[in-house]
C-alpha cells in the first residue's frame, strides 16, 4: 500500500481528465496522482492506499459519471472513508447541484471554468492542512455560500432517489430495499421536501440535474 498523499481524479471526459491530471502532476510532484472514469475503478484505487494517507488526500470528481452517479459516489466514499476530502469539479454552476454536494459534505464545489491557478491553490491547501471550510469556486472567483439552499439526503434517501430514477413505484422500492411501503413513502416525502418538488416527475428532473440517470425498465 502507498503511504503518499494522493490526488484521485474521477472524470469520464477524456480531454478534461487528461488536462486535470497533467495539472496535478506538474503542481504536486510529491503526491501520487491518478485518474479513472468509473466508481469501481475509484474504489479499487482507494483500497490500495494506506488508511493514514486518506485523511490528507483529496478526490476530485465529476457528478455526471457512467453507472453510479456522482452524488451516490460521494455518499459511498463518505460511508467507507468518513474523513475523505472530496472536491466536485462540475461543468454546471446549478445552485441545486452546489447545494446538494455541499449538503452531502464535500469540501468544495469547483466550476470547470475556474482558472487553473485557483484549483491548484485549493488542492494545495487540501494536501497541506485539509479543507476545514466549504467553498464554491467559479470563473469569477469564490462565491458566497450565504443564502445557498443546501440539500441534505440520507444514504437511504439517495438509494430511494436512484430507484425513482429507474421508474420504480413505492411498492417496488420497498421490495427492493426490503422495507415496508410506509417507510418508502416517508423517504419519498422527505426527498420531495429537500429537492423542493411536489411530484415524482419534478423529482426525476431534479435528480437528473444532480447527475442521476433516468432508467426505464
Amino acid at each position: 500500500m502507498s503511504t503518499k498523499p494522493f490526488v484521485l481524479i474521477i472524470e469520464d471526459h477524456p480531454l478534461y481528465k487528461q488536462a486535470l491530471e497533467s495539472l496535478m502532476r506538474l503542481s504536486f510532484p510529491n503526491a501520487q496522482v491518478a485518474s479513472c472514469s468509473t466508481a469501481d475503478d475509484a474504489f479499487a484505487f482507494i483500497s490500495q492506499q494506506d488508511a493514514a494517507s486518506v485523511r490528507t488526500s483529496v478526490v476530485l470528481l465529476d457528478l455526471s459519471l457512467p453507472g453510479l452517479s456522482g452524488l451516490e459516489l460521494i455518499d459511498r466514499l463518505h460511508t467507507d472513508h468518513e474523513q475523505m476530502q472530496i472536491v466536485v469539479v462540475s461543468g454546471s454552476d446549478d445552485p441545486l447541484r452546489v447545494g446538494a454536494c455541499l449538503g452531502a459534505g464535500v469540501q468544495a464545489f469547483v466550476s470547470k471554468s475556474t482558472p487553473p491557478d485557483r484549483i491548484v491553490e485549493l488542492i494545495g491547501r487540501a494536501l497541506r492542512e485539509r479543507l476545514n471550510e466549504q467553498s464554491w469556486l467559479t470563473s469569477e472567483g469564490p462565491r458566497s455560500l450565504d443564502g445557498l439552499q443546501r440539500v441534505h439526503l440520507t444514504s437511504r434517501q439517495v438509494e430511494v432517489l436512484s430507484l425513482i430514477c429507474q421508474g420504480m413505484t413505492n411498492r417496488q422500492i420497498a421490495d427492493e430495499l426490503q422495507i415496508i411501503e410506509a417507510t418508502t413513502k416517508a423517504h419519498v416525502s422527505a426527498i420531495f421536501k429537500e429537492l423542493g418538488v411536489v411530484s415524482r416527475t419534478q423529482a426525476l428532473l431534479a435528480a437528473q440535474r444532480l447527475g442521476f440517470k433516468e432508467q426505464q425498465g
